[in-house]
């Protein structure tokens, strides 16, 4: 695959951490896939939210470590709240480790706002987003059932899209704001939401 690194993308479990859970180990296991079929590096840089006991990122990492992926192929941090916040980071991640390719992969609900956020800030050209089903056909027995036991049942995928048609609305409310301005206001609103109290 021509990519230099994965980035798995966060999930807030607070509202249905079961299968919150269930989504971030197929993100991990469609990384460690893609992994395998030589993407050199996988990203998280979700903190701890509001309602969970330990970061994204660090809940990723042990999913990784368990579909086999190595510490030195994990790149991690415990930053973000958002979106928009994980797309301006991603930024800054991909520039010092010298990538120029990204892949993205997130829920098949949260793919086009997902697009928008990181192809504003990182560029078009340089990220690609896709949900774990798209890599199924790379992955391992064990890759493969976390795959299928993620996928998002019609009803909740309802839910969820109702939050990203939200969240997308909001955007555009804000939208005639300098871009700096509107990004620092999409953070801090993640931030507010989201931040453990």
């Amino acid at each position: 695959m021509r990519f230099d690194a994965v980035l798995v993308l966060g999930k807030e479990l607070r509202r249905d951490p079961g299968r919150g859970c269930a989504e971030l180990r197929a993100r991990a296991a469609a990384a460690s896939a893609v992994h395998r079929a030589g993407v050199p590096l996988v990203l998280s840089l979700e903190a701890r939210l509001r309602g969970q006991a330990e970061a994204g990122s660090s809940l990723v990492a042990t999913f990784l470590r368990e579909f086999g992926v190595p510490e030195a192929a994990m790149h991690l941090q415990t930053v973000t709240h958002s979106t928009r916040e994980e797309a301006v980071v991603v930024l800054d991640v991909v520039e010092q480790l010298g990538c120029r390719r990204l892949l993205a992969i997130t829920a098949s609900y949260h793919v086009q706002r997902a697009r928008l956020c990181l192809a504003q800030v990182v560029g078009a050209e340089r990220i690609a987003v896709h949900p774990p089903q798209a890599f199924v056909q790379h992955a391992s027995d064990l890759e493969h059932d976390a795959i299928v036991a993620g996928e998002v049942s019609p009803d909740a995928h309802a839910i969820e899209a109702r939050v990203e048609a939200t969240l997308t609305n909001l955007e555009l409310l804000v939208r005639p704001l300098p871009t700096s301005l509107r990004w620092q206001l999409e953070i801090w609103a993640g931030r507010c939401l989201r931040s453990p109290r």
